[in-house]
């Protein structure tokens, strides 16, 4: 019940979040709107990355570490569960399930690739920077993106 009450608030939340930029769009432009946007998520989650970093005893985050600070508590804190395909000290690769950022895109009327260059503008680059603070020869990439709502995206975290 938990993992669902999160999903939905999550999504309630990024539904609210999504209307905001697109009426910010519509008066400042689209491109300017989005360039806002990734600089936001950018900021905001390097800033998390740093604090993660301060916290950790651990000296040298390898991939298999950052996607472990990374997706678990965040992960399961918007409802979202990820399934891992790969997990080496180079590269962890996880399926993102259902997701509350897509759904939301997807209840406001958002085409997939409206939604695709959304998430690649906001939280790929936003947990880019996460993983970069972690260890900066660190780099999180989006691999697939989901074709539908339960499709699923696939993220991978690399070493080098």
């Amino acid at each position: 019940m938990a993992n669902k009450d999160a999903f939905n608030g999550a999504k309630a939340a990024f539904t609210m979040f999504d209307a905001y930029v697109n009426t910010v769009a519509q008066d400042i432009g689209m491109e300017r709107a989005i360039g806002l946007l990734t600089k936001t998520w950018e900021n905001m989650e390097a800033m998390l990355g740093k604090r993660m970093k301060e916290q950790s005893v651990i000296k040298e985050v390898d991939a298999k570490m950052a996607w472990s600070l990374l997706k678990t508590p965040l992960a399961q804190s918007y409802g979202i569960i990820v399934k891992m395909a790969e997990e080496t000290p180079k590269k962890a690769v996880g399926r993102v399930g259902k997701c509350p950022i897509y759904e939301a895109a997807q209840a406001l009327g958002m085409d997939a690739a409206t939604i695709e260059a959304r998430c690649r503008a906001s939280s790929i680059i936003g947990m880019d920077a996460v993983v970069k603070q972690l260890n900066p020869a660190l780099s999180l990439r989006l691999k697939k993106f989901r074709s539908a709502a339960d499709d699923f995206c696939e993220e991978e975290v690399v070493l080098g």
